[in-house]
């Protein structure tokens, strides 16, 4: 996971042109979250009398970045009348906010392996059945400014996919609530979102792929950009179906 937070980072910062001093700092405060979460939960407060606190910290991290990654679909839409900001403030901020939901992924491992497998099953089933209903009955440019290749036939194959796939993992897994389709749902958008957000940093600085460290396939950015934006809205969906 480091390893991995690492090398989105660092691909996001030559995208951006944001400078590697910047790009340290910021890392080093992401990463130092879990670390002093864990500090605290083992030498400050070992009955856990903290643990509301934490999770309500976590649940006002998710909040935050998903009104990040809503403030990126304007951006997607408005492409390239609008742009991100080239400060340096906010490449940090974006950075911080992309790369945060990562943590949330080692939170979500530890209370239920099943449903970090269902987040996996939405991202990539969207992707990958977006692909091939793209190729079968693509028309229509999704974001013609951005990404020539996406359509809206692909993104609506891609979302019924999910669908399926979410209602055999709740069959197989016994988790008969139908609300975890409309998370499956809104969730696969914000995967689609995330990949779109991606593509204006490679449009403005003229790159096809974010990286090369995956022959043939691209970065590690190119690969993690639809988890990345989906991932806090999951994760509140799940705080609502069970806690609420």
């Amino acid at each position: 996971m480091l390893i991995a937070g690492v090398t989105v980072g660092y691909e996001f910062a030559k995208l951006s042109k944001m400078p590697l001093i910047l790009l340290g700092l910021t890392l080093t405060l992401i990463w130092a979250m879990p670390f002093s979460t864990y500090y605290i939960m083992v030498f400050v407060d070992p009955n856990q009398n903290l643990i509301i606190t934490l999770a309500l910290f976590i649940v006002a991290m998710m909040v935050i970045s998903v009104v990040f990654w809503l403030k990126n679909l304007y951006l997607v839409i408005n492409y390239p009348n609008k742009k991100p900001s080239n400060s340096a403030l906010n490449k940090a901020v974006s950075l911080f906010l992309l790369l945060t939901p990562m943590l949330s992924l080692l939170f979500i491992h530890s209370f239920d392996i099943d449903l970090l497998i269902l987040l996996f099953i939405i991202v990539w089933g969207a992707d990958t059945f977006a692909y091939f209903s793209g190729k079968a009955f693509g028309k229509n440019k999704l974001a013609p400014n951005l990404s020539g290749g996406k359509t809206i036939e692909g993104v609506v194959g891609g979302l019924v996919g999910v669908l399926l796939m979410t209602g055999v993992w709740m069959v197989i897994t016994e988790n008969l609530n139908w609300e975890f389709l409309i998370l499956a749902f809104i969730t696969g958008i914000f995967s689609v979102i995330g990949d779109l957000y991606e593509s204006i940093y490679k449009r403005e600085a003229g790159a096809k792929d974010s990286g090369n460290i995956l022959p043939g396939h691209g970065g590690l950015f190119d690969r993690l950009d639809g988890l990345l934006a989906a991932t806090p809205v999951f994760m509140l969906g799940i705080f609502y179906l069970t806690t609420l």
